[in-house]
């Protein structure tokens, strides 16, 4: 299945984030084929339109957003707003939207920890490269 402006690349990496893997390999074993098989998909541009019929169905997901990137991850969703999200971005936020409040709590928590250690890291970079060097004497 040649898919235009969206890639075999994008499909698959919409797969990745259906099934939570991050890797053709990983993949592979999920959806049972040869890596060598995943490879050619990606080099020729194309994959298997049953196949991803078959995980539509089996996940509940919306054939225009697994095949072209295009509106909600599963039908009845809330479409995204503005097209300025990659793909990936509208999958979590999707499965965000599909939590309950304590989880969206958790999730939040720790994406607000995660990026507070990545600020004291660039803050002690930043000192760091401000320190004079110290010299053995």
């Amino acid at each position: 299945m040649k898919l235009g402006k969206k890639t075999a690349g994008d499909v698959l990496d919409r797969l990745q984030i259906v099934f939570g893997v991050g890797s053709d390999s990983q993949l592979c074993v999920t959806v049972g084929v040869p890596r060598a098989t995943m490879g050619n998909w990606r080099s020729r541009d194309s994959v298997p339109y049953e196949l991803c019929v078959r995980v539509a169905e089996a996940e509940g997901l919306s054939l225009d957003w697994l095949l072209r990137g295009e509106g909600p991850m599963k039908p009845g969703e809330v479409a995204p707003v503005t097209s300025a999200n990659t793909p990936q971005e509208d999958a979590i936020l999707s499965l965000y939207r599909a939590l309950g409040d304590a989880d969206r709590r958790d999730i939040q928590s720790a994406v607000e920890e995660k990026k507070r250690l990545r600020d004291i890291e660039q803050r002690l970079e930043e000192l760091e490269s401000q320190r004079p060097e110290q010299r053995l004497g």
